[in-house]
């Protein structure tokens, strides 16, 4: 179904960048969880929560994903309703930790953390996902609410997606929706690439405007 193209790259600039964007990327898994976090951790409301509880909780969440995340590949997948029930049994686990913890924390956000991590180990090389990656699913934002209703006619929710807290009638129905309309395209390489081309179309608005760049919607 993909189509990817392919290009020589001096290995000393990829790792660079590598370096750049993950840090230290000797562990893929726990590079890839925190970078995910920063996507998503304005939008936790920790009510002065003291920073070590802070990280002890982030912390977690990157174990849970060091555990699950591995023995998930190595089992294999044989196809989407597997996928997206293990997905749906981990975004439950990283908002009990939350919840549990007296943070208010929705299913909007575990989907971005889980989402944005799978999609850095791709990038990150961690995993390739070769017999998975059609199966992951779309990180949900601002910018794929945006690309959505241009490229594919979705008309974009009126809740944020940091607020969903229901999995089936507001997160997943909006993923079955994206895929039900993608063609040519598996839906995270789809998102690869409208994710980018949206996200350069809005900074080049905000400095014709005037208006300071934004790292992320």
């Amino acid at each position: 179904m993909d189509q990817i193209e392919y290009i020589s790259v001096d290995k000393d600039i990829l790792d660079f960048y590598k370096v750049i964007y993950f840090g230290a990327t000797s562990d893929p898994i726990a590079a890839a969880s925190d970078r995910a976090y920063l996507d998503l951790n304005r939008t936790i409301r920790f009510n002065k929560m003291p920073q070590e509880k802070r990280d002890s909780l982030r912390h977690s969440v990157m174990l849970l994903f060091k555990k699950e995340i591995p023995s998930f590949v190595e089992a294999g997948v044989e196809n989407q309703c597997d996928y997206d029930s293990w997905h749906y049994r981990i975004c439950q686990e990283i908002r009990t930790y939350y919840r549990e913890a007296g943070i208010e924390f929705h299913y909007g956000q575990a989907q971005k953390w889980l989402n944005m991590t799978m999609k850095y180990l791709y990038v990150n090389g961690g995993y390739t996902f070769n017999s998975l990656f059609q199966y992951l699913h779309v990180p949900i934002d601002n910018y794929v609410f945006s690309v959505a209703k241009k490229e594919l006619g979705i008309k974009p929710p009126t809740t944020a997606w940091s607020r969903w807290d229901d999995y089936s009638n507001q997160y997943m129905a909006y993923q079955l929706e994206l895929r039900s309309k993608i063609r040519g395209y598996s839906p995270l390489r789809w998102e690869f690439k409208f994710w980018m081309q949206e996200a350069r179309q809005l900074e080049q608005n905000k400095e014709t405007s005037g208006i300071r760049p934004t790292e992320r919607i």
